[in-house]
């Protein structure tokens, strides 16, 4: 069967800037100029979707012959994506074959510093000033910048989270694995230098979030109906059989230019990705990537260990009992000694002492430091945790005050005076025991470097104002 290789570039970007990297890929035996195609969509046009990007992809392969008119293959994909390009091409998938896998063209999918779970300069695209350095200067658009595609992209959007429900959180086993879709992620670790540098967020290669990048996220859900206990953990994970490289030396547009320099490392990594052809040879690459990140890391840790820490990202939701989005919650995060807990909970009337109180402040401001609300829907949170930082705090903590448990507390204001949360409920929530001890809610392991952890809570949402009486009211 033939190959093609097509190419999707991300947002306020178009196919010019891949230019080396097709040289490369014909240079290096994938492909020639016929078979490595070029997909571009107009990412700064402010009605467009990503329902309509993917519709308009999915019209274009058919009309260049890449499928048959009914969506079945006629030749094996290549897919290489860089940034935005990652979730066009998960959203087409799961949209036009999720249901008939077998049918799917794609065989290897090569993503470059995809945004898979957001970007935190999004939403600054949207600003004033975000449209005057991005927007379009053209009439009839002027200082257009794309708005609905930067929804998508904000930090904790809805669309990330419910495309996260569509193909990694199915039900179903991952097709992004080495028998079906063969899928490799790349980042680079810098941040940008220069005048770009005052755009940079920690964890992130200037752009994307490092640890928003992989898709071997896990979904925990925090159950409240249960009358028998408090609260109990509800745990998904994804499948995790892909391959995932943090490489040195280069940032989120370095990754793309870096193909001009024909002794880039990046070239030979992206050609291996792109030739792999049994799962074996799948395997050994993913060892060899992990392999190079472990080394990514430990040399720049030697640079700077907090800048260049492994980061974990939180994506939170907050719902009602009836699936409605809770917009108004806080969170607060403190310690106390182990012996103060039972499986579930720390009693409301345990008593803080000065070193649970200041360990409890260094919780709450280093979880708390990376907080970011969805601005269309404040029921989805952002949460960045620099686990290098936490392992720090966690082994004085235990240092100094000896076995701890570390709680989440949830803050919902009431509505009205008849109407309100049962906040009760959310309170002293063990997310972390020092002791590692078995215990009845089975708290689920809550940090992983590099990855994306959704968290989802429900609240049962209360009123006064309906009553069944014998008199009238």
């Amino acid at each position: 069967m033939s190959e093609f290789t097509l190419i999707i570039h991300g947002w306020s970007d178009c196919s010019s800037s891949f230019v080396a990297l097709k040289k490369q890929l014909q240079k290096n035996g994938i492909g020639d100029v016929d078979t490595i195609l070029y997909g571009d969509y107009q990412s700064r046009e402010d009605n467009i979707t990503f329902n309509d990007v993917v519709d308009g992809l999915n019209d274009q392969m058919k009309e260049k012959g890449l499928i048959e008119p009914d969506g079945k293959k006629v030749a094996d994909l290549n897919i290489v994506v860089h940034s935005t390009g990652g979730l066009v091409i998960r959203h087409w998938i799961w949209h036009y074959y999720s249901h008939r896998m077998e049918e799917c063209p794609v065989k290897r999918i090569l993503m470059l510093a995809p945004a898979n779970f957001g970007s935190p300069l999004a939403h600054r695209g949207k600003s004033f000033l975000g449209r005057l350095v991005k927007g379009r200067w053209k009439v009839g658009d002027l200082l257009e910048v794309g708005r609905k595609l930067l929804d998508g992209l904000e930090l904790a959007s809805p669309y990330q989270w419910q495309l996260a429900h569509h193909d990694i959180f199915n039900g179903n086993s991952s097709y992004y694995n080495r028998d079906q879709i063969q899928l490799t992620i790349l980042t680079g670790i810098e941040d940008y230098s220069g005048l770009r540098g005052w755009v940079n967020k920690p964890g992130t290669d200037g752009t994307i979030v490092i640890s928003g990048a992989p898709l071997n996220s896990v979904k925990l859900k925090l159950n409240f109906s249960n009358v028998d206990m408090p609260y109990e953990w509800k745990e998904m994970k994804t499948a995790d059989d892909f391959c995932f490289g943090v490489l040195p030396d280069l940032d989120h547009g370095s990754i793309v230019s870096s193909f001009e320099d024909d002794n880039a490392q990046i070239i030979k990594i992206a050609v291996n990705a792109l030739k792999i052809n049994s799962a074996e040879e799948f395997g050994e690459f993913k060892i060899q990537l992990k392999q190079k990140t472990d080394e990514t890391y430990q040399n720049y840790s030697t640079k700077d260990a907090k800048r260049f820490s492994k980061y974990q990202q939180f994506l939170i939701h907050g719902l009602d009992d009836h699936g409605e989005p809770v917009r108004d919650f806080t969170f607060e995060f403190e310690v106390y000694k182990t012996e103060k807990a039972s499986e579930q909970t720390v009693s409301n009337q345990s008593y803080f002492n000065n070193l649970e109180k200041h360990y409890s402040d260094q919780f709450q401001k280093l979880l708390l430091s990376q907080i970011h609300t969805h601005i269309k829907d404040a029921s989805y949170r952002r949460l960045l945790v620099n686990l290098h930082e936490m392992d720090l705090l966690m082994e004085e903590t235990r240092d100094q005050l000896g076995e701890f448990v570390l709680i989440m507390k949830i803050y919902i204001p009431e509505i009205d005076k008849g109407i309100f949360y049962d906040v009760d409920s959310l309170q002293n929530i063990v997310i972390y025991r020092s002791d590692e001890k078995e215990s009845a809610q089975k708290v689920p392991s809550l940090f992983y470097e590099n990855t994306t952890t959704l968290l989802e809570f429900s609240v049962d949402r209360k009123t006064k104002y309906v009553r069944i009486g014998e008199e009238p009211a």
